[in-house]
């Protein structure tokens, strides 16, 4: 008959008492053990297969060691590369916790959620993840009714006075680049992306910034804004290239372009570059998402960027749920972008 792999044999087995073991084994607790004994102990459970079990955990403490992220379009949601990288680091902090992040998708129709209500009132969760565009419907309702922590990833534009939010900040580094912009240079500024009212705040945000570091209004913002046929963003390059294309004329007419995207930013210096146009020297040109990063896309990353750095809104977002869990008050977190200087804008 096989033997049962329980703690107190593997503590014998370590030559340690069980609460030893039961810190070495939980990531909340580990760094209170020694890392030889920590290695020692993690050797000997990999040897016996032993891993804790949660069932059992869930049992004793009325938890359910997961934390349900709820999307109202995957699809969308997955192909960015800022929201992919936002729940890899979140899905990795809470892992440090022991807990385990599970995906609910709410997108609007009666079956799908019926479905997720179903799973918030059988307590699949012990806390929940959104962002605001879940916030305004039923599902967000019974959230409420739950009384469990609930958070929302958002801007400085869309945040919410009724949940938890964390707070991505644009203006600093928007303010950082305007800075450094030559006073010569100031008027010529334009905003080139389609013309879709999700960028909207973000000509606010470059404009804002202007008027934060120049407020005798020494400068001016052109919007170049174009139709897009597909709302895919593996599409945008395309878009963007065509319409770079067509408004070229009214584009080298300035010295800044501030792009809604990498991938607008990406398409707009092929264009210059294609009519001759020294980018970075005769055209700066700013982008946004850090997109040459993201999986290591280029092995020499050229494209001045802002990053929303969402690598750290996962990680704070992942601490403040737990901390929250655990009940500790938290302040609301702010996650400020950073303006990443590289060679299409050189001043």
């Amino acid at each position: 008959m096989k033997q049962r792999i329980t703690l107190k044999f593997i503590a014998e087995k370590a030559g340690v008492n069980l609460a030893t073991v039961s810190r070495a084994i939980n990531p909340a607790t580990a760094s209170l053990i020694s890392e030889k004994v920590r290695t020692d102990i993690q050797k000997i459970c990999d040897e016996y297969g032993y891993r804790p079990s949660l069932r059992g955990r869930s049992i004793v403490t009325g938890k359910t060691f997961k934390i349900g992220m709820i999307l109202g379009d995957m699809q969308k949601d997955f192909s960015a590369h800022d929201w992919a990288r936002l729940i890899c680091n979140l899905s990795s902090e809470l892992q440090r916790h022991n807990y385990a992040l599970t995906m609910l998708h709410a997108d609007g129709s009666d079956s799908m959620d019926r479905q997720v209500k179903n799973f918030l009132m059988s307590g699949i969760a012990d806390g929940y993840v959104t962002g605001p565009s879940m916030l305004g419907n039923e599902v967000f309702a019974l959230l409420k009714k739950l009384d469990v922590p609930l958070w929302a990833v958002c801007s400085v534009h869309n945040k919410l006075d009724s949940v938890n939010c964390i707070i991505r900040d644009d203006i600093p580094s928007m303010t950082g680049i305007w800075k450094l912009i030559p006073p010569d240079c100031r008027s010529q500024s334009a905003f080139f992306a389609h013309n879709n009212p999700d960028n909207f705040p973000r000509f606010s945000d470059i404009e804002r910034a202007a008027k934060i570091v120049y407020p005798e209004k020494d400068y001016h913002i052109e919007k170049i804004f174009f139709n897009r046929p597909s709302t895919f963003s593996a599409m945008e390059y395309r878009d963007a290239f065509k319409a770079a294309n067509e408004n070229i004329e009214q584009l080298k007419e300035h010295k800044i372009i501030w792009c809604e995207s990498d991938f607008v930013a990406q398409a707009l210096c092929d264009v210059l570059q294609i009519h001759n146009i020294n980018v970075g020297k005769d055209i700066h040109v700013i982008g946004y998402g850090d997109f040459e990063t993201y999986t290591k896309s280029s092995d020499e990353p050229v494209l001045s960027t802002i990053s929303a750095d969402t690598e750290q809104i996962g990680i704070t977002l992942g601490q403040a749920i737990i901390a929250e869990i655990n009940g500790n008050t938290v302040n609301q977190p702010i996650v400020n972008a950073k303006f990443i200087q590289r060679k299409t804008f050189t001043f």
